[in-house]
């Protein structure tokens, strides 16, 4: 074939991985400097190979093949695949839960990127490209630039059904990246969009970006409070360590206050009690002042009356600020009240600001209003 090559023109440099299908290496060709580094894939030309040497041979020669994209040759029994080598911190390291302290729209915006940038080399095999964007395969440097490791260690995990393994593997960098607001419950928008993923439904890449962004926006307006428990948990050792230190203070005082008044009844327990003589009347110390008895005027047989929580009714199109909310499959009036404000008194508000019956069927995909709980009160106050 007129394009093998020989493999001398590369230094290794180290073993990624290595197995019977496919050794992964890092080399160098040239000066060993950090812009000369390339990431070899070796995997041998048999029957079993040769459907995927085809399709990597006609992505090699398309004119969008991915930038990184350095050679493409054969040698000997083997085909290599040579893709320029950045050395960064992956999403999964950079993002992890317990150390990222990235805000969300900051998260979100190099979440975009990363999408975009998948989008551009979708005309790799589906399977090559299930097994390069798996969230450790996806770097970030210093100047937030994106990369990708294009590693094929995995690509016989995706030979069934490739085309599901890559958004289930975008499903998986998605929540890497917003793993803290995908934990919350009420991200129920967020959670459709990972569901869809998990189970293969976008059709490309763009109309998952459009979603996604919807939830984001949604998961941005509502999430403030998992966003503080997010932050205190980044902080959660030393919030640990000041509380056993104020529970051993506290103890420590408590016991001293506890012997202090002991001692002090064992005290008073030994005095003598005088008695006071008045003419023919004698008052002990010990006796109980009839001054200090409490005369109930309480009629026991009156009973309180309970009052009466009267239905909150809002007009459609009533100027008032509100939340939309994506109905869930099995979501009733009652249960979204009971969920989003924590008390059913809101279920005849709901209802009649989105023009409904608080009884009505709902259907999922529907966006229902949500009006603020503050704003409710505010409008009834006046």
């Amino acid at each position: 074939m007129s394009n093998v090559k020989k493999t001398s023109d590369y230094t290794l440099v180290a073993t990624l991985h290595s197995s019977e299908f496919v050794d992964v290496s890092v080399a160098y060709r040239g000066e060993n400097t950090q812009d000369n580094l390339y990431i070899i894939n070796k995997i041998p030309l048999d029957d079993k190979n040769t459907p995927l040497f085809k399709k990597l041979y006609f992505s090699f020669y398309e004119s969008e093949k991915p930038n990184e994209f350095e050679k493409f040759f054969v040698s000997e029994k083997y085909f290599y695949s040579i893709f320029k080598y950045v050395k960064a911190e992956s999403i999964k390291q950079k993002f992890n839960k317990n150390v990222c302290t990235t805000l969300f729209d900051d998260r979100c915006k190099i979440l975009e990127y990363i999408l975009m940038k998948i989008d551009k080399i979708s005309t790799l095999p589906p399977e090559i490209l299930a097994s390069v964007i798996r969230p450790e395969n996806i770097l970030i440097d210093f100047d937030r630039h994106i990369h990708i490791l294009y590693n094929f260690e995995h690509v016989l995990d995706y030979k069934q059904d490739p085309r599901l393994a890559v958004f289930k593997n975008i499903g998986d960098i998605i929540f890497t990246m917003l793993q803290a607001e995908a934990e919350a419950k009420y991200n129920k928008a967020l959670h459709v969009v990972l569901e869809k993923c998990k189970k293969g439904v976008y059709s490309s890449i763009p109309q998952l970006v459009v979603e996604l962004k919807k939830a984001a926006q949604i998961s941005k307006n509502s999430s403030w409070l998992s966003y503080i428990k997010y932050q205190i948990s980044l902080r959660q050792p030393i919030i640990n360590k000041a509380t056993r230190i104020v529970t051993g203070i506290t103890l420590v005082v408590g016991l001293g206050v506890l012997a202090y008044n002991k001692l002090n009844e064992f005290n008073y327990s030994d005095a003598t009690i005088k008695a006071i003589s008045i003419g023919d009347i004698t008052y002990s110390s010990g006796e109980e002042d009839e001054s200090d008895k409490s005369v109930s005027t309480e009629n026991g047989s009156s009973t309180s009356t309970k009052k009466q929580t009267q239905e909150i009714t809002l007009m459609p199109g009533l100027d008032m600020e509100y939340e939309d909310y994506i109905v869930q499959y099995g979501d009733t009036i009652a249960s979204i009240c009971d969920t989003y404000y924590k008390d059913s008194k809101y279920v005849s508000a709901v209802a009649t600001f989105n023009g409904i019956e608080a009884s009505e069927k709902l259907v999922p995909g529907v966006i229902l209003k949500l009006p603020n709980r503050t704003a409710i009160a505010l409008y009834i106050s006046k």
